[in-house]
């Protein structure tokens, strides 16, 4: 299984999206998890050995620069997420499993 982990700032708006994107992304037959947390708890997210894909949300775009030199530093993948696969509808969901399966 990959695991990705979605970073927002506040976590409620990312659970929901994560929910979502992990069970479209398994009903498509791919193993893949995703989870979420907040801006506050990722540090640890790139220390962790379980994730392949960090995901930024586009709250927190002004921190991509700061996660990616994180995410070199331990060799992590790192993508931004933009706007329109940031909405609990079926084309954000999409576009976020999109986004998911072409850096994973």
């Amino acid at each position: 299984m990959k695991n990705v982990m979605l970073i927002c700032n506040a976590g409620m708006s990312s659970s929901v999206m994560a929910k979502k994107t992990t069970k479209f992304l398994q009903e498509k037959g791919e193993d893949i998890q995703v989870d979420a947390t907040t801006v506050a708890s990722a540090d640890k997210v790139f220390t962790s050995d379980k994730y392949d894909l960090i995901l930024v949300s586009p709250q927190i775009r002004m921190k991509f620069d700061e996660f990616s030199k994180k995410a070199e530093k331990n060799n992590k993948k790192l993508a931004q997420v933009p706007f329109n696969a940031y909405a609990p509808i079926p084309s954000g969901v999409e576009a976020m499993a999109k986004i998911v399966l072409e850096n994973i």
